[in-house]
């Protein structure tokens, strides 16, 4: 039976570690799209606020298409956000669900462990008890 409950306590233990990594890995993802989502915004700003004369690149339209490039690839940014922020809610509720399946794993193996333990004292009490009885009846 302890076979039993120490390979349930091995396999929840797994599942729960798999399942705060993948957690982990979708937090780490959102990180990395929200950092590159931060630097365009910064390359948008600073191309505002440029001091410099940018009507050539203006006569040129590169200031226009770098724009519309920007743009699109933040717009697209926040889609992948999204869609991170998604996995993230999904792997939370299962990290948590491992976590709560773990953790009863656990409450089970100790009350195993408690009623074993109980049903030894109880066996060792009435091996006592026997052997007061038997030392009762033998002549001193």
């Amino acid at each position: 039976m302890t076979d039993e409950i120490d390979g349930l306590l091995r396999v929840t233990t797994l599942l729960r570690e798999r399942a705060l990594e993948q957690y982990r890995r979708d937090l780490d993802e959102e990180a990395r799209l929200q950092a590159e989502k931060d630097r365009i915004d910064a390359l948008r700003m600073q191309v505002f606020t440029a001091e410099q004369d940018l009507s050539a690149r203006r006569l040129t339209g590169a200031d226009t298409l770098w724009q519309g490039w920007l743009a699109g690839r933040r717009g697209q940014l926040n889609q992948e956000i999204a869609m991170a922020r998604a996995r993230q809610a999904h792997s939370m509720n299962a990290a948590q669900a491992a976590f709560s399946r773990d953790e009863a794993a656990k409450d089970l193996a100790h009350r195993k462990a408690v009623a074993r333990a109980r049903a030894r004292l109880a066996a060792d009490e009435a091996s006592l008890e026997a052997l007061s009885r038997l030392s009762a009846r033998l002549p001193d």
